[in-house]
């Protein structure tokens, strides 16, 4: 009889949970917020004493690919890491102020989806179109 009791009880847990387990957005589970993301694109400005870069986006990831075409601002920290690509193909680094408009840029950071902010990890200054790497 005990162990009646025990299975029953084990059995009413196992029925209140699985609703919970299941919940979402009912849209097939849950939609992530804040989402990595990469793109490419060309700087159109860049504000050092409000942190941002501005681009306009030719390529992105699936997360970014809504603002494909259009300028979207790249919020920059301390901790953001900036390179640039040379001749060689090594990856050098620099800093913000070795950013300027009319530079070809990638980048990689977190997109807050409801805002459509982007928090930059990294920009990386590409070499300009028609550049050959030497061997």
């Amino acid at each position: 009889m005990r162990k009646l009791i025990v299975l029953a009880v084990v059995a009413a847990l196992a029925l209140m949970a699985a609703p919970a387990a299941f919940a979402g957005n009912g849209q097939g589970g849950s939609k992530k917020t804040v989402v990595n993301y990469s793109l490419s694109g060309n700087v159109t400005a860049v504000d050092a004493d409000n942190g941002v870069v501005s681009v306009t986006v030719v390529k992105a990831n699936s997360a970014a690919r809504a603002f494909k075409g259009k300028t979207v601002d790249l919020k920059v920290a301390a901790t953001t890491l900036y390179y640039e690509r040379t001749v060689d193909g090594e990856r050098v680094a620099v800093t913000l102020a070795d950013i300027s408009a009319g530079d070809r840029i990638t980048s990689n950071g977190k997109l807050t989806k409801a805002t459509g902010t982007f928090d930059a990890k990294r920009i990386t200054i590409a070499l300009p179109v028609g550049t050959c790497l030497t061997d």
